[in-house]
């Protein structure tokens, strides 16, 4: 099966190669490689660098290197910050730059969320119209804030990072819930994606979380396996389960047929993104 990771912090795995052979001993074949170093004293995700006017230029030094070393098994993704004078180059960058695929916005902060629901990142959300550029877009709890958003990006993938739902580790498990119907409520937009990652954490029980593989049925009822996509996060979720758990609760389960787990666990990623499997482009 042709598996592949929505989203993984890759270069807190260590040096590219020991990271494939974790990949390889997962059972990955790709991955979306979402560049994460840290956060600076502002909060601002690095790596990165302080334009003139005060927003800040992210920047992929690992992502690129991977993807251009191994480009059937790494896309990665963009961050920008609205305020930067060159916003549109970047966002028209994706899909030119080689397998840079999709941009994700990350409001984050208690004011960046604030900003967010006021409309702030219109300029964002109407530029990827413009070139046609998927969004990520993380508003854990918050989704009912996209509605604007989608209005003004109606034709490009819009995908909702972390199921959409608050997943703050020691929370009890009914409060994970709140906001779950807002998350299916966006399935009557069909540019809309969910990508259901983190999803183990809301279980209330161990391995295979069959809790939560009940509400990945409701979610695929909703949106269709065409539209839900399988992400790890695995750095971010080691306080909780592994890698592998995260894949296999879906990979082995007899509750999915074959073709959904194809969907869900990489053919709705690579639609999304246009990132075509290898063999696709074999001759």
């Amino acid at each position: 099966m042709d598996i592949v990771d929505a989203q993984v912090h890759f270069n807190l795995l260590g040096s590219l190669d020991t990271g494939v052979a974790a990949m390889d001993a997962v059972g990955v074949k790709a991955l979306v490689y979402d560049e994460y170093w840290a956060f600076d004293e502002q909060s601002r995700i690095l790596p990165g660098y302080e334009l003139p006017n005060g927003a800040f230029r992210h920047v992929y030094p690992l992502a690129e290197a991977a993807a251009l070393q191994f480009p059937e098994r790494f896309a990665y993704l963009i961050r920008v910050d609205r305020r930067d004078p060159d916003l549109d180059a970047l966002i028209g960058s994706v899909g030119r730059v080689p397998q840079r695929k999709a941009l994700r916005v990350v409001p984050w902060t208690p004011e960046g969320f604030e900003q967010f629901a006021a409309g702030a990142d219109a300029p964002v959300f109407t530029s990827a119209q413009r070139h046609g550029v998927p969004v990520f877009v993380l508003l854990p709890g918050r989704t009912r804030l996209l509605h604007p958003y989608l209005r003004l990006a109606p034709d490009v993938p819009v995908i909702v990072d972390h199921c959409g739902v608050e997943l703050r580790p020691g929370r009890l498990h009914d409060d994970r819930l709140s906001g779950f119907d807002d998350v299916l409520a966006l399935a009557e937009y069909p540019n809309v994606f969910l990508k259901w990652s983190h999803a183990p954490r809301l279980s209330a029980g161990s391995y295979p979380y069959e809790d939560v593989l009940d509400m990945l049925l409701r979610v695929l009822e909703a949106f269709g396996p065409q539209r839900v996509m399988w992400g790890s996060d695995c750095t971010q979720a080691t306080d909780h389960h592994t890698w592998a758990e995260s894949l296999y609760t879906i990979r082995d389960t007899p509750n999915l047929s074959q073709d959904e787990k194809a969907w869900v666990l990489g053919g709705s990623l690579r639609s999304a993104l246009r990132w075509p499997a290898p063999h696709l482009n074999e001759k």
